[in-house]
């Protein structure tokens, strides 16, 4: 959890996967119906990591690999299970393709 020491917006969780890529990422978790941001900016034809999390002092490999996800009034506990059960299932698969692809 990125900024778990600092005064934050209560709706607000940023967090970074390591060694997945948040462009990627935001696609699949797009692909599930889960809405979220990466905060990365598009410079010059590359993606670029979120200048906000880097001047935090994150590592550069934290903030590539950082998302985050906001609710609202109306988000239910519901959607909040099924964003983190399509999160979690992301993120297995794609362990599980870098373990495959190393051996």
């Amino acid at each position: 959890m990125n900024g778990e020491n600092a005064p934050r917006l209560a709706n607000t969780l940023n967090v970074s996967l390591l060694g997945i890529d948040s462009e990627m990422l935001l696609i699949a978790l797009d692909l599930k119906g889960v809405c979220a941001s990466s905060g990365s900016a598009c410079m010059v034809g590359s993606v670029s990591a979120s200048h906000v999390l880097l001047a935090m002092g994150l590592p550069i490999e934290n903030a590539r690999s950082a998302i985050r996800f906001s609710v609202g009034r109306r988000t239910t506990a519901e959607e909040i299970a099924d964003a983190a059960d399509a999160l979690e299932r992301i993120a297995k698969r794609t362990k599980d393709a870098r373990e495959y692809a190393v051996a």
